[in-house]
């Protein structure tokens, strides 16, 4: 069996002298594995976040089979000297790899996935991955409902989540309940990336996203990636 497929490296491991285990998230065919042959010159485009086209061949199609790759693009070389866009850029790789089912296709997630790496380069690159996790949430049967207020139906001053059942709350419904919410930062709720968020509004978001991941997707703690982001922010917030 083979096909072909163009896919974003999510992780890499060393088998032996010459051959690599890598982990790839493609448009068409979802994460997959297979081993790589490749030398000391493969090693600088072998990265996560490397775009790929790749080949992907095996006698049976449960098995793990090999790769071909043809490098597309790389996202790692001009994070060296951006660790916020690059904690991003290993968090979304982890997660991708921990929480999607082998060869399972998930197109949207993919074009999110994407729009991520092209954001890592925008002063918008950390809202753009907050609303990467929410769709990583959605996409897997656990999007959170944050369009209206569940008690009331209103679409304003929505200002918090239930921990509960992940539905948003308005702020005349949130008040009885102040520390027992999750705190619903304005620029999700208006689905806004016009408007920076402050450190403090970004740390809510990944909160409120690394709370259901955890409980509902992963149901383990998260990646070490993903704590070193949010470390990212925190050390931002008192920064600033």
């Amino acid at each position: 069996m083979e096909w072909e497929d163009e896919g974003v490296i999510l992780h890499t491991q060393i088998l032996g002298e010459s051959k690599q285990i890598v982990s790839l998230f493609t448009q068409s065919h979802g994460r997959c594995t297979g081993v790589f042959r490749g030398g000391s010159k493969t090693k600088a485009w072998l990265q996560c976040g490397g775009k790929m086209k790749a080949r992907w061949g095996a006698r049976l199609e449960n098995h793990i089979g090999y790769w071909t790759f043809e490098p597309l693009s790389t996202n790692t070389a001009f994070l060296l000297d951006a660790p916020g866009p690059l904690a991003a850029l290993l968090s979304a790789t982890s997660l991708c790899q921990l929480a999607l089912p082998e060869r399972n296709a998930y197109p949207h997630l993919f074009e999110k996935f994407e729009s991520l790496l092209e954001d890592l380069r925008s002063p918008s690159w950390d809202q753009s991955y907050i609303f990467f996790e929410l769709s990583l949430l959605e996409e897997l049967g656990y999007g959170l409902s944050l369009e209206a207020c569940s008690v009331t139906g209103s679409t304003t001053d929505l200002v918090a989540v239930s921990p509960r059942t992940g539905n948003a709350v308005c702020e005349a419904i949130a008040r009885p309940y102040q520390g027992r919410l999750l705190p619903l930062p304005s620029f999700i709720a208006e689905k806004n990336i016009k408007n920076k968020p402050n450190h403090q509004e970004i740390l809510d978001a990944l909160h409120l996203t690394g709370y259901f991941l955890e409980r509902n997707l992963l149901g383990r703690s998260l990646p070490p990636a993903r704590t070193r982001l949010l470390q990212q922010f925190v050390k931002m917030r008192k920064c600033s």
